[in-house]
């Protein structure tokens, strides 16, 4: 019976050896050839140039291809900000991709850049709607601006973090958001002129807060006529510190 253990073990040993290798020229068979790409999650980018920038064809294994490298050929593309490839067996192959959304609006040398939630230019455009989204002007914007490129990370997001602080309601009274690039400083110009020392992101739903009451003053004042805001700083801890102005002095001179 001993004897006859090893010749048993080297038959199984060349019995798995074999389904393995069956196996393995099963998979890389012409039964798993890619017959059909398609790409979902597409609004504004073509079908055809995503699949062309993956690098993907028909005829290619469905179990060879890289996704890693495919997918980070997908999001060179400046309107496409993160992609999956998704394996449907036997011969499919999908594309899930997320398309980089406008955000807010940038004014750059007499155009608008377009740009997402990370600062990140998906378009330039002469005329748009300014009342879609925040607009944000800078102490310095790069000379040169390419699709893609980020304009200011550090800035947007301060802006963003800023933005979503505010209620919708609040959001519709700010005409435009300015980032002093050197101070890391965000203003907040309001529809009626008055101006927002932001400062820089600390302390959040407290300025939040303030922001609401100043709106509040602000109109009661315009209701009244008298007074209006000039300023109001909100950078330091404690009550804001506010600046107003006299409607009649400023119409005599």
């Amino acid at each position: 019976m001993s004897q006859g253990r090893p010749g048993r073990f080297f038959r199984v040993s060349v019995f798995i050896l074999l389904i393995l290798v069956c196996a393995y020229l099963f998979l890389h068979s012409s039964f798993f050839a890619i017959d059909k790409i398609y790409v979902s999650g597409l609004h504004n980018v073509s079908q055809n140039e995503v699949i062309k920038l993956s690098g993907l064809s028909t005829g290619m294994n469905v179990f060879i291809i890289n996704e890693k490298l495919s997918c980070q050929a997908i999001e060179i593309h400046p309107l496409i900000k993160s992609s999956i490839i998704i394996r449907h067996l036997p011969r499919e192959i999908e594309i899930q991709v997320q398309e980089r959304k406008i955000w807010a609006l940038i004014p750059y040398q007499g155009s608008l850049l377009c740009v997402d939630e990370e600062g990140i230019c998906i378009d330039k455009l002469n005329y748009f709607s300014m009342t879609d989204y925040p607009v944000i002007t800078m102490d310095k914007v790069p000379e040169y601006v390419t699709l893609g490129q980020v304009v200011d990370e550090t800035g947007v997001k301060l802006a963003r973090k800023i933005w979503d602080a505010l209620e919708p309601k609040q959001q519709k009274e700010i005409s435009q958001m300015h980032y002093r690039n050197q101070e890391k400083e965000i203003l907040i110009f309001t529809n009626c002129g008055t101006e927002i020392r932001w400062g820089k992101a600390d302390r959040t739903e407290e300025k939040a807060a303030y922001f609401k009451q100043m709106l509040g003053l602000e109109q009661d004042m315009q209701e009244k006529g008298n007074d209006a805001l000039d300023y109001v700083d909100l950078r330091f801890k404690g009550q804001p510190v506010v600046k107003t102005t006299m409607q009649a002095q400023e119409q005599k001179t």
